[in-house]
């Protein structure tokens, strides 16, 4: 039987507290949690990731007094959450990641029990039984042969086990939902995580296509990582924290790979936004520009949005585009659209 330690005392809310509702942004590197309180937005965050540590009954004893989360499976014990990360760097060595390419890892056996508790930590436990819960999954990839109905129906089942009703969003939808409410929830959403790119088309809260592709930014860090010989997790650090995409001039070998790499992205994606308006049939009679919100860690680095102004302008899209812009709060805008689709679907 595994052994599930969370070591942190969920707090039950009463339902005058919030409004009856919560969304869940399940992704390849965090799993996130927004819920309505008081008027305010809070949001909870958990990395997705675990590392194996020795097992023994010591070191149990000092995980538990620090309230490090854990689990015990086939007498192996994993660290799990934002721990990992800390006990990875102390041992100069990678965290493992329960979702691939935006979905359960085929490859981890470990993956269902550490996302299970993952998902237990940063959602808690419902105001009342029967709590709506909305919960990202991604889009069918064009890129690749996998679905995403396994995937689906395991969070589906993890979260009615805690107590929840759930539903599913698409990751690009709720982007829409969180970012386009000026625009009566019509435009695109785009997505740019760590294991995918989501994208959608919304017109007036409806998608009229929707889809993502496996190209994201783990890809971007291995592709670097392997033409300048260096390891993905610093192509990873140099990215979230120094890479100016608005520079042009004096780059060095990692942000010159990392530049044509992200060009490389940002092409892609839209090549594939135009393949998918030649296969739509019955596309809405749209007159005026549509704006494009763009969300994920992925999109962090100073000057993406620019960049990516500029290749929609070299691959014109076949309808008007208007204003292109970052979220208000990137890497929460899917839990926040969550929330939303949530809030409604309670009302």
């Amino acid at each position: 039987m595994d052994e599930i330690k969370t070591n942190k005392k969920v707090e039950r809310t009463t339902n005058n507290e919030h409004k009856k509702g919560k969304g869940i942004d399940i992704g390849t590197a965090f799993v996130k949690c927004a819920r309505e309180k008081n008027g305010k937005i809070i949001f909870r965050s958990e990395r997705n990731a675990f590392f194996e540590v020795e097992h023994n009954e010591f070191t149990k004893k000092i995980l538990d007094n620090s309230k490090v989360r854990y689990i015990i499976k086939d007498d192996k014990l994993y660290v799990v959450g934002n721990e990992a990360l800390e006990f990875a760097n102390m041992f100069n060595k990678e965290t493992r990641r329960p979702l691939s390419k935006g979905v359960i890892s085929p490859s981890e056996k470990e993956a269902l029990p550490i996302v299970e508790v993952l998902i237990k930590n940063v959602i808690g436990e419902p105001s009342n039984n029967g709590e709506i819960a909305y919960f990202s999954v991604p889009g069918e990839p064009v890129d690749a042969s996998f679905d995403i109905i396994y995937h689906e129906k395991i969070l589906e089942g993890f979260l009615k086990t805690l107590g929840y009703t759930p539903r599913s969003i698409n990751e690009a939808h709720a982007v829409i939902l969180s970012e386009l409410a000026d625009e009566d929830f019509t435009g695109f959403g785009i997505s740019f995580g760590g294991g995918m790119v989501n994208v959608c088309l919304s017109f007036m809260s409806v998608p009229v296509f929707k889809f993502s592709v496996t190209k994201a930014g783990d890809w971007i860090d291995q592709q670097v990582a392997m033409v300048v010989d260096e390891t993905a997790s610093r192509i990873a650090s140099i990215k979230e924290t120094s890479l100016d995409l608005d520079k042009e001039n004096n780059l060095n070998k990692i942000e010159s790979a990392l530049s044509v790499y992200y060009d490389h992205l940002i092409e892609y994606v839209i090549q594939n936004i135009r393949q998918k308006f030649d296969e739509t049939s019955r596309l809405p009679q749209i007159q005026k520009p549509l704006n494009i919100a763009i969300s994920g860690g992925t999109s962090l680095p100073k000057g993406f949005s620019g960049r990516f102004e500029r290749h929609i302008k070299q691959i014109p899209l076949p309808i008007p585009v208007g204003n292109i812009r970052m979220a208000s709060q990137p890497l929460r805008s899917v839990a926040k659209g969550a929330l939303v689709a949530a809030n409604v679907n309670a009302d």
